[in-house]
């Protein structure tokens, strides 16, 4: 087994940091005012039960990961006395709930560890390297990242006690997760869109960057506004353009295409069909509008590009 070890001191610029990291005996545990940072506990031999005083109980087995919250007041019993190993990990830092959550680490729950033998040797190598006076909190924080996503890749969903606890206790159910997280796919898309409507931005990197895949996204798309994703970005550069003529009255046709990250050819085609009419007439109409209003008397002339 693995002594506790900790480490130095952590930079207050880190926002993820190794705590402590150890194997031990599987053996009865009791913290009634929980641990300081998250706790990453792999089981590698024996059979226990973790205890959340108002949360509930989670059964984990030889192979499985569970994530502790910090703070949180909770007991270890094994079921038998033939105490297996146990290894752990102490994380702390600003990021280190939301990457344990956006990783699927979090919430509480076992996970099953495919090549769970590969992520136990990693443990065991971060003790050794501490010992061995790898103690640069930078390194220990990269080494730490890396882990957790590579373990990300490799739990398999919550177990199915997990499910009916969390079922019990008022959880969403599995199409009501789905349905959860597809709004915020959707979200974020239309957000990315809203922010980069001006860079070349394309669908399939929009979908990319929420999780989805083009055809996915383009559901949502219809069944939230009747058009696909790329109807609803085209629709929402032209608006802009439309917005940005109405301050910049003067502007070209082409400065108005460029505003928005379109070909001029192409955006003249879509402008009109959008709204009825090119925007060199639109132009040339608030123009007019304008000079009547200055009283300044009629255009003399309009480029349209």
């Amino acid at each position: 087994m693995l002594a506790f070890r900790l480490t130095g001191l952590p930079d207050s610029r880190l926002s993820l940091y190794l705590y402590c990291v150890g194997t031990q005996e599987e053996k009865v545990q009791f913290r009634p005012d929980g641990f300081p940072v998250y706790q990453l506990f792999l089981l590698r031999s024996g059979k226990g039960e973790f205890k959340v005083p108002g949360e509930g109980a989670w059964t984990v087995s030889a192979g499985e990961l569970f994530v502790m919250e910090p703070g949180v007041a909770h007991e270890y019993i094994p079921h038998s006395k033939t105490y297996g190993e146990l290894g752990y990990i102490g994380i702390g830092g600003e990021a280190a709930g939301a990457v344990l959550r956006s990783t699927g680490l979090l919430p509480m729950g076992p996970r099953n560890l495919s090549e769970f033998e590969q992520f136990w040797s990693r443990v065991t190598d971060i003790w050794y390297s501490l010992d061995h006076g790898m103690t640069e909190m930078w390194n220990s924080s990269t080494i730490i990242y890396q882990l957790i996503l590579d373990m990300s890749r490799f739990i398999l969903p919550l177990n199915d006690e997990t499910e009916e606890r969390e079922a019990r206790s008022g959880s969403l159910t599995r199409s009501e997760r789905e349905s959860e997280s597809a709004n915020e796919a959707f979200t974020r898309a239309v957000s990315l869109m809203h922010t980069h409507y001006q860079d070349d931005l394309l669908l399939k990197h929009v979908a990319e960057a929420v999780g989805y895949s083009v055809q996915h996204l383009n559901r949502l798309f219809h069944q939230r506004h009747g058009v696909t994703g790329h109807q609803y970005m085209q629709r929402l550069r032209l608006q802009k353009a439309s917005e940005w003529l109405d301050k910049h009255p003067r502007a070209s046709v082409r400065e108005a295409a460029e505003t928005v990250g379109m070909e001029v050819n192409y955006f003249i085609r879509m402008y009109k069909r959008e709204f009825g009419e090119t925007p060199g007439k639109e132009i040339k109409h608030r123009i007019q509008l304008k000079m009547e209003r200055d009283s300044t008397g009629p255009v003399d002339h309009l480029y349209e590009v």
